[in-house]
């Protein structure tokens, strides 16, 4: 036992240690002036685009478990049920619900067959720009993609437990967990952001936007920027590891916030990683897709593999602007996992890329029917 809290102490550290560096990193390219614009409009974009619709999801799914609505609990009543409702989860628009399943993994409550379901069905902010841009594709590949997810988990479900064991958190959960000085006023504060933001959310994800002037300087970016950095802050400043805080805190409302804020600063780093990409290679990432013919699909596919929704909403803007087809698209929203992928990575790496890897099948196949048959 000894041995196993010793363990869990250095790993604390090292978590620690990795958020101060990441903090410096962020302070670094700030004080940059060629990359400070790219870090505040990557940072605007994730807060509103993202951490608005994870921190709504994620605060809906908690207060329904305080209600004593708990999907865990009807999952674990209905375990036949389980595949096709972390399926349906995964195919809410944004990735609130592929975290909810990943924290149920975590627990030992969903299987790996359910995980792949899941990130199989995602497809992350991009359905969001499908939705408001080409709504009768919306009605399709949707679907489609909830199928495919449901029945790619019950053909993993007899190898599933060979494939990926189900995490045992078991010696973590009896331990004390770090306490957490953050004063609750600061949760109070987010929670009040949340309201704004996912009204700004929801107007950005049709594709609509709008300023409010003051004194030269816009109202909406600066409260987006600042809201994004007390994600930032907030998840330095916390003693929680990122699994704790998915799958370990007792408190809901913290949880929430908690969560969220992991979350965001994955999603900061993922646009601001994507934008800084772009910049340097002067905006022609994508522009070589049109010159490969059949192989569009299979690119957009191995696009999908990319952490994080920037890329995947690249392919989407791609497809609604008629630059790539309708298979590309259909074998993108299979293979990718938006921004879901970021918190599966930090609760379980293994398990992540075993699924992101997986659901390459199922997206070749469904992707290239449709390319020569439809």
């Amino acid at each position: 036992m000894t041995e196993l809290i010793l363990s869990f102490q250095r790993r604390l550290d090292y978590f620690r240690v990795s958020k101060i560096l990441v903090l410096l990193v962020f302070v670094a390219i700030f004080l940059l002036e060629d990359t400070r614009d790219i870090l505040i409009s990557s940072s605007q974009d994730a807060y509103i685009a993202v951490t608005s619709f994870v921190g709504a999801t994620l605060l809906i799914f908690y207060s329904l478990e305080k209600r004593d609505f708990n999907i865990q609990e009807f999952i674990k009543k209905n375990s036949k049920f389980e595949i096709p409702v972390c399926a349906f989860l995964g195919a809410i628009p944004g990735c609130g619900g592929a975290i909810m399943v990943m924290s149920m993994y975590t627990r030992g409550v969903v299987s790996f067959s359910s995980v792949l379901a899941t990130l199989i069905s995602t497809m992350g902010d991009a359905a969001f720009i499908l939705i408001a841009s080409k709504p009768q594709a919306a009605l399709i590949i949707l679907p489609i993609t909830l199928v495919v997810g449901i029945i790619t988990g019950y053909i993993s479900l007899p190898f599933s437990k060979r494939i990926a064991p189900s995490i045992n958190n078991k010696y973590e959960s009896n331990m004390v967990l770090p306490s957490n000085k953050i004063p609750t006023i600061f949760y109070k504060i987010w929670l009040y952001f949340l309201i704004p933001a996912v009204m700004l959310g929801l107007i950005n994800a049709f594709d609509a936007s709008f300023e409010i002037p003051l004194f030269g300087y816009d109202v909406i970016g600066i409260f987006a920027f600042v809201a994004a950095m007390s994600c930032l802050l907030m998840w330095v400043f916390n003693p929680l590891t990122d699994i704790q805080m998915a799958a370990i805190h007792e408190n809901s409302i913290r949880k929430t916030v908690d969560t969220t804020c992991f979350v965001s600063v994955w999603v900061i780093t993922a646009f601001l990683f994507f934008e800084l990409i772009n910049l340097f290679t002067e905006g022609k990432m994508f522009d070589y897709l049109l010159f490969f013919g059949p192989f569009i699909p299979l690119i957009a596919i191995l696009i999908g593999f990319i952490p994080g929704c920037g890329p995947q909403i690249m392919i989407t803007s791609m497809y609604v602007g008629g630059q790539i087809p309708f298979a590309a698209q259909l074998g993108n929203s299979i293979s990718n996992d938006g921004d879901a992928l970021f918190p599966a990575l930090a609760i379980s790496a293994r398990v992540a890329i075993l699924a992101t890897l997986y659901s390459a099948i199922p997206a070749i196949i469904v992707a290239y029917l449709w390319y020569y048959l439809v």
